[in-house]
């Protein structure tokens, strides 16, 4: 079963107001390239980091994290997250 938005914020510890738009475009992005039938427990975890990872970012809308020894480019995608979501991606072909 897809995790609502109000389980994935009570998860992530943050509002409701602050996960809802992150939580609709991850569900949509994971329906759109995963086949999500039926709904596995690995898909929700998944979920879970993609909302995470999105709340994430929107602090460094450049993908680049500066420190002391100079900038970090923080990756386009999450490896937890192929690796969860990799037997259940869609595979085109032609």
């Amino acid at each position: 079963m897809i995790p609502t938005a109000q389980d994935v914020a009570t998860r992530l510890g943050r509002p409701l107001g602050q996960v809802s738009d992150a939580y609709a475009a991850e569900v949509a992005d994971q329906a759109s390239r995963c086949q999500v039938e039926p709904y596995t427990d690995a898909l929700a975890e998944a979920l879970h980091r993609r909302v995470q990872r999105s709340l994430a970012m929107r602090a460094l809308p450049l993908g680049v994290q500066m420190d002391e020894l100079g900038s970090t480019r923080i990756g386009s995608t999450d490896p937890e997250v192929r690796r969860l979501e990799g037997p259940y991606r869609r595979v085109v072909v032609g």
